[in-house]
């Protein structure tokens, strides 16, 4: 059998049109080519797909038959020469990232490795840092896109929800409140408390949540990454406070991970960039497909801590 996708689109066209005059209007040919077409189709088939009136053509039962195959066979070839023409268009390109230090590790890097093995001729650069110099970064046009914790909303600045993460409580395995379930937000204070720089997105979001309740944290040691706060519980040298995603940076040992009770603090994970300023190909792309990335990969992302564990 022999057919193809120009039978294929006139048969489509007549059925939807009802008019052998409307169709071929609609796909450049003469009526006469047009009916040509058909017949060669209807000759491969060995069915009759239309019935020709004078002004008005109608579909037999076996054209009904065909038309839905006809349907999804060419909508399956136009988003495959989409696909191939998006691939296309993205050989070369650079997309440069500024990313919050865990986020760079648990989404950021996992992610790229997919998208430089769709995209490869695309170059990406990372910059992970503090989350408190994602902002200016993009400002400074040093970063097309921005991933870290949302703060209040930026005129400048757009931003796209990609998941919530729940703060946890990170405790020396031989502190008294590691012996505990959950820990309730006016323990934290009782103790000798590491935080992360008074700049932090994280950080002004906690002292925010503990204000509103009365309390105030005796703040012994501030650190600009998760990775210093972690030696520092590790260490036994205070308590702290950060997403549990950031657990899976490292597997330190000596530290307990427990839920804080009620108020609830969650935060926002956001993909950030300049609001008057359009994304090159690559990046829009970037963005696209890191949302998408996420919605696949929610629940690894926002890591639930069983109060058992250590």
């Amino acid at each position: 059998m022999n057919l193809t996708l120009r039978q294929l689109r006139a048969f489509v066209a007549v059925a939807e049109c009802s008019r052998f005059a409307l169709a071929a209007e609609q796909l450049h040919l003469t009526p006469s080519a047009l009916s040509m077409l058909i017949k060669d189709l209807e000759s491969e088939l060995g069915v009759k797909l239309l019935d020709r009136h004078t002004r008005m053509v109608r579909v037999t039962e076996a054209g009904r038959e065909f038309l839905g195959s006809a349907r999804r066979v060419l909508q399956d070839l136009d988003i495959a020469v989409l696909n191939s023409r998006e691939r296309a268009a993205y050989k070369h390109g650079k997309v440069a990232v500024a990313s919050a230090s865990v986020l760079a590790v648990t989404l950021l890097v996992p992610f790229m490795r997919e998208f430089q093995a769709a995209y490869p001729g695309v170059r990406v650069e990372v910059r992970d840092t503090a989350e408190e110099n994602i902002k200016d970064a993009l400002l400074a046009e040093e970063a097309d896109i921005g991933i870290g914790t949302y703060e209040e909303a930026q005129s400048e600045i757009t931003e796209t929800e990609l998941f919530r993460d729940t703060l946890v409580a990170l405790i020396p395995e031989q502190h008294p409140l590691a012996r505990k379930r959950s820990v309730s937000w006016s323990e934290l204070a009782q103790w000798p408390f590491i935080a992360l720089s008074p700049g932090s997105p994280i950080r002004r979001d906690l002292d925010a949540h503990l204000a509103a309740q009365g309390i105030r944290l005796n703040v012994a040691y501030e650190a600009s990454f998760p990775s210093t706060v972690f030696a520092l519980v590790s260490n036994a040298m205070g308590i702290a406070v950060l997403p549990a995603n950031s657990r899976q940076l490292m597997n330190m040992p000596g530290i307990a991970y427990r839920p804080l009770g009620k108020p609830k603090l969650m935060r926002r994970v956001c993909a950030f960039h300049l609001k008057h300023r359009s994304l090159s190909p690559a990046a829009e792309l970037f963005h696209r497909l890191l949302v998408e990335y996420v919605e696949a990969h929610r629940s690894r992302l926002t890591v639930p801590v069983d109060p058992a564990s250590g």
